[in-house]
């Protein structure tokens, strides 16, 4: 696994995330195929590398009404993509 926290001292540059969705449901991130549960994780660590609050990176990933990418529809597919950086998360 590679090492995605900086070095003390150290920042990190912007990350931007491509999630593919399928129907309302994430089924890839950056272009390699995940299950919901490995799309959390991963955005749950590159979120943290960036100072984002550990769920706030999932949040994009919730399919309640009115949040993250579930505002969208269940029935969209496609791509949204985010930039994470320094405590944020941005729409690209």
């Amino acid at each position: 696994m590679i090492d995605i926290f900086p070095a003390e001292g150290e920042f990190l540059a912007p990350d931007q995330v491509v999630i593919t969705f399928d129907r309302g449901i994430p089924v890839a991130i950056d272009g390699e195929t995940v299950s919901v549960a490995e799309a959390r994780r991963m955005l749950s660590a590159r979120g943290e590398a960036q100072r984002i609050d550990r769920g706030a990176a999932c949040a994009a990933l919730e399919r309640r009404p009115g949040r993250g990418c579930a505002r969208l529809t269940d029935t969209v597919s496609g791509e949204v993509r985010l930039v994470l950086y320094d405590g944020r998360i941005t729409v690209a």
